[in-house]
């Protein structure tokens, strides 16, 4: 670790935990330094050379906290380097290695089935697979599907390895099975009996059983502490912003269109027939949450405009790149952008700018590349435009500016049209908020649970437009 600098009393003891356990899931609230706690405890083993896979928006995040935290080197994985990189360790020049998901195949495979319906087996490794000897899993809820095929190919590379992290704020995303994989990935899936075993176990858990499931998990292989416990941050508030539609017409125009389908697909009694009308009711409705989106435009900005004459940086999230875009030509002077499609440096520089420089008042953002794993905490207002569908999304947005280095109370604002799509999705993830506590301490919920009740409030509602 670097001169000057200090972890949290609760950041050594997880360093001190993950030392001890050698391969564990780190599921710390998001913003108590996770990723900071991985490094030292990898540099605290001295265990090079490390591998940390990660999302593609991610990389350079996790250089810049190697360079941080240690005066060890990371490199990015690239086409310059891609056979040559054993030798830059063997050098001297570097001990950690980042690689994104998609990205795992060309550096580790050879050879890949074609067919969906492949096993792990089946898959032809390089030798680099064994030149690891520790490996970081950063978001590794990625990897909560074993049958996927980055699954497949992380579980080979950390197979074996002396030390494997798997850092996640949101180990559950839609049940307690999405732990099984996770818990094979670290070894620690045979103190349940096995994967049958656990599947079979905890499918159906009452609370009690998944209380207990809590405790041992935290005896034995996941380090999980929340803000409130430990953080010592302000305070975080909600709240709801009513703003007319100023499209209603068009909306109401595009309920009626999409209750009609609605209609068709609660009326199919076959469960296949159903299942594979998901893809569609998903651009249906999410197409009525982009029409919603584009009616407060004019609304939100206004108040954004507010915010910023009183004082305020603000981070604005939001789904639809037509939505995001009105913003950027809104802002364009004192904004940035974080959306899809952003190198990676480009992202690095929107951030650092919103973080350094007085003038840069806002920042646009796309939930989906900009909802975890940065830091914006130069504003302590987050406000929303549109919503993901399930509170795990949302938490990791707000916490974005309410994370450590943070000094003021987060008030994260929800612009809502009423009874709209907005109103419905807020209120059904608030009631599921606590779900999954009883499991891990996070709050995730079922994505697809939300959109059917979405589904039933839209119906109802189209008989009274």
């Amino acid at each position: 670790m670097k001169k000057g600098l200090k972890p949290e009393k609760y950041q050594y003891e997880g360093i001190n935990k993950l030392v001890e356990w050698k391969k564990a899931m780190e599921c710390d609230d998001m913003g108590l330094g996770k990723t900071m706690q991985s490094i030292l405890a990898i540099e605290k083993q001295q265990s090079y050379p490390c591998l940390i896979i990660c999302p593609a928006s991610l990389k350079c995040n996790w250089e810049i906290e190697i360079n941080m935290w240690t005066d060890k080197r990371a490199m990015i994985l690239n086409d310059s380097i891609k056979t040559t990189y054993p030798l830059l360790y063997q050098s001297g020049i570097a001990h950690y290695f980042i690689v994104n998901y998609e990205s795992l195949s060309k550096y580790f495979v050879d050879r890949m089935p074609q067919r969906k319906d492949f096993r792990l087996s089946d898959i032809d490794f390089n030798n680099n697979i064994n030149f690891f000897k520790s490996i970081i899993v950063d978001e590794s809820h990625r990897v909560k599907e074993p049958k996927t095929r980055q699954s497949k190919i992380t579980a080979a590379i950390t197979f074996k390895k002396e030390v494997v992290y798997l850092l996640t704020g949101t180990p559950v995303i839609n049940n307690v099975l999405d732990l099984a994989s996770q818990l094979c990935i670290i070894d620690k899936i045979k103190l349940f009996g096995g994967y049958t075993a656990f599947v079979k176990k905890y499918k159906n858990a009452t609370i009690e059983e998944l209380n207990e499931l809590h405790k041992k998990l935290k005896e034995t292989c996941i380090i999980r502490r929340e803000k409130k416990d430990v953080a010592g941050l302000p305070k975080k508030t909600r709240q709801i912003v009513y703003v007319e539609l100023d499209n209603y017409d068009e909306y109401k125009f595009a309920l009626k269109d999409i209750a009609s389908y609605l209609k068709e697909y609660k009326g199919k009694t076959d469960s296949e027939v159903r299942k594979s009308m998901r893809g569609e009711v998903m651009v249906r409705i999410n197409l009525l949450k982009q029409i919603s989106g584009k009616g407060k435009v004019k609304a939100v900005s206004e108040a954004i405009k507010d915010l910023n004459e009183n004082g305020e940086k603000v981070i604005l999230f939001g789904e639809n790149r037509e939505v995001l875009d009105s913003f950027k030509n809104t802002f364009k002077n004192n904004s940035v952008s974080i959306v899809g499609g952003m190198s990676a440096d480009n992202k690095q520089l929107s951030i650092h700018k919103f973080q350094e420089d007085k003038n840069t008042l806002n920042a646009i953002c796309s939930l989906k590349a900009a909802g975890v794993g940065i830091t914006l905490t130069a504003s302590r207002i987050v406000a929303f435009i549109q919503q993901g569908w399930h509170s795990a999304i949302q938490d990791q947005a707000e916490d974005r500016g309410h994370r450590k280095g943070q000094k003021r109370e987060v008030h994260c604002l929800y612009y809502i049209a009423k009874n709209t799509i907005d109103e419905h999705i807020y209120n059904i993830i608030e009631s599921k908020r606590e779900m999954s506590n009883a499991i891990t301490g996070s709050q995730n919920d079922i994505e697809w649970e939300v959109v059917e009740e979405v589904i039933e409030l839209i119906l109802k509602q189209e008989d009274n437009v």
